[in-house]
């Protein structure tokens, strides 16, 4: 007897729920998608346990008759393809044949479904029919899947936390509905609502369930298109980001998909609009004849592939750098403090007329460090040059003038020094923001008001798991039923009025799953207030300013690169200069 052999169905229908059934989101994936080429218009989720225990997924669809009914429970059997032609033309969301026996065959799997008047009831363990029967006609499908992966407990074992788990749905669920805003979808879990969308074909009112309003207001559409391709959709100014390339949604002909290209094409268009790290909020759709797109590259069908690839690519980059240079991005302040340009002049405003960004004390120290560098700093004379007498780290430099407004240039008998104005302010703050936070112990404030994080439901999800991670922060945080998390305490060195905008840094760490300190959270604050406000490029100062830049940059620690790494001051040798003007030979 040979050693080769075919494989049972039952065996074949394990394999494949490997490859298509990963988790509780990948069975609502496929459910959903099944409803939505029945042409529902409701499509209705219900789980219990985040889908542990229960997945029931309700439809207005079609429907089947008993006889389609068993048929779709068999291996490779669909109604979306029937010839090699059909292969190249998808236009379905599903083809394969697959799922649902797959997913039968890990699950106690019940299918009721109404056709032509006549209702009916099938259910399956372990992949074999146990019992059918005729049931209640209702218009649609109801597929209901119980005790997911009972009978493979190492898939079982490795499934993540509750709320983990829960969020990958609500993940999933966003995103179908921004690809088919014309179809109503309700999600609950344990009989809470989660997600809900009218079903009106406003893409903007899908956006709105899922973000807050002030993104919302934040979004501007956009649209075009060339001889291959059509693209819509919406997108941030970069005011709001993410940490993740997560809320760039794509959909191509009605499918959402994955695709690292059209990522970086999205990422591209925005340029050095973002900071490093971070990541506009997107929706793109493209509309494309089926025959330049290959969806049958994996059993998921995520994954695709498209022929004119490049022109698409340019099509998306080149889109939203258009739509972004037309807007003004300049951010509205509301019921914030006004952030004032750095100026070394103006350090000693009190703290009435300009709104602090750090505590009083603080203020009050730099405001008699600022006096007592004055009183020792005589005004600068006419025609006379500044000069910063030799420190421990920085040598003695004859300040000569200033370049575009960016560079300061200074000299001594080694040669010329230019100074990178804004790099410099920024170390300077930086060292003082650390030296302020680093010796303040960790005391709480109670807040009047409990603040609400501003963030989309599938990160509220994500946080309730991790919420103990901001006690060590001096942070009281507590999940608000699903819509968002409150905060009721802050740490006591949170500058006044930047509570909120704190609390949200923390809690885009803990998302990001980065096992963080309280000194890694003040030196990250640190760095982003020395950022945001040190003098800027292409801002000229006078020599008073330059006077106390060089002073204070001469008693850093490290006066030679700002936070991020960036060099602060360069030198070229009088040797160097020489050689250039082939004053003296190589």
């Amino acid at each position: 007897m040979g050693k080769i052999i075919q494989l049972t169905d039952k065996l074949s229908n394990l394999i494949a729920a490997g490859e298509v059934v990963e988790n509780m989101a990948s069975v609502v994936k496929e459910l959903v998608e099944n409803s939505i080429d029945a042409n529902s218009t409701t499509i209705q989720i219900d789980l219990q346990d985040a889908g542990l225990n229960e997945i029931k997924v309700t439809d207005d669809g079609e429907g089947m008759s008993p006889e389609d009914m068993k048929m779709a429970l068999t291996r490779h059997a669909t109604s979306k393809i029937k010839t090699e032609h059909d292969l190249f033309h998808i236009q379905s969301l599903g083809f394969r044949g697959e799922a649902l026996p797959s997913i039968a065959s890990v699950s106690h799997f019940e299918m009721i479904s109404s056709f032509e008047g006549v209702g009916h009831r099938l259910f399956y363990l372990k992949g074999k029919l146990q019992e059918e029967g005729e049931y209640a006609p209702k218009q649609g499908t109801t597929i209901t899947v119980r005790y997911l992966f009972y009978n493979t407990p190492a898939r079982l074992k490795h499934l993540r936390a509750t709320t983990t788990e829960l969020s990958y749905i609500v993940d999933y669920v966003n995103k179908i509905a921004l690809s088919h805003p014309e179809i109503k979808f309700t999600l609950t879990n344990d009989q809470r609502v989660l997600f809900r969308s009218n079903g009106n074909k406003d893409v903007l009112q899908v956006l709105s369930n899922i973000y807050n309003i002030d993104i919302i207001k934040a979004m501007v559409p956009f649209a075009n298109e060339n001889s291959y391709f059509s693209i819509s959709g919406y997108l941030t100014k970069p005011l709001f980001t993410r940490s993740t390339r997560n809320h760039i949604t794509i959909v191509a002909n009605d499918r959402m998909i994955k695709n690292n290209k059209l990522i970086k094409a999205v990422t591209e268009g925005y340029r050095t609009y973002l900071p490093i790290g971070k990541y506009p909020i997107v929706f793109l759709k493209i509309d494309l004849d089926p025959l330049l797109i290959d969806v049958n590259v994996h059993p998921q069908k995520l994954e695709v592939k498209f022929t004119e690839e490049r022109m698409l690519l340019s099509l998306v980059t080149s889109t939203i750098l258009e739509t972004l240079k037309q807007q003004s991005l300049i951010p509205k302040v509301e019921k914030k403090p006004v952030e004032q340009p750095y100026k070394y002049e103006t350090l000693n405003l009190k703290t009435e007329e300009q709104p602090s960004l750090v505590k009083e004390d603080f203020v009050n120290y730099l405001n008699t460090l600022t006096k007592k560098k004055q009183a020792e700093t005589p005004p600068p004379q006419p025609h006379k040059q500044l000069v910063v007498e030799e420190t421990r780290k920085l040598p003695r430099l004859e300040y000569i003038g200033q370049f575009m407004g960016t560079y300061l240039l200074a000299q001594n008998e080694e040669g010329l020094y230019i100074v990178d104005q804004h790099a410099a302010a920024e170390r300077i703050r930086y060292e003082r923001y650390r030296r302020l936070f680093g010796e303040v112990e960790t005391k709480v404030q109670e807040l009047l008001i409990p603040m609400t994080l501003n963030l989309s439901n599938h990160e509220v999800l994500q946080l309730n798991d991790h919420l103990d991670a901001f006690t060590s922060f001096g942070i009281t945080a507590k999940p608000n039923n699903y819509q968002g998390i409150d905060i009721y305490t802050v740490p006591n060195w949170f500058p006044e009025n930047y509570e909120l905008s704190y609390t949200e840094e923390i809690a885009k760490f803990i998302l990001e799953g980065r096992d963080i300190t309280i000194t890694d959270v003040r030196d990250s604050l640190a760095k982003n207030l020395s950022c945001k406000h040190s003098i800027k490029a292409n801002k000229f100062i006078n020599e008073k300013e330059i006077t106390i830049l060089f002073q204070d940059l001469s008693n850093c620690e490290n006066p030679y690169t700002c936070p991020h790494g960036r060099p602060v001051i360069i030198h070229f040798t009088v040797s160097e200069i020489e050689k250039l003007f082939k004053r003296i030979q190589s």
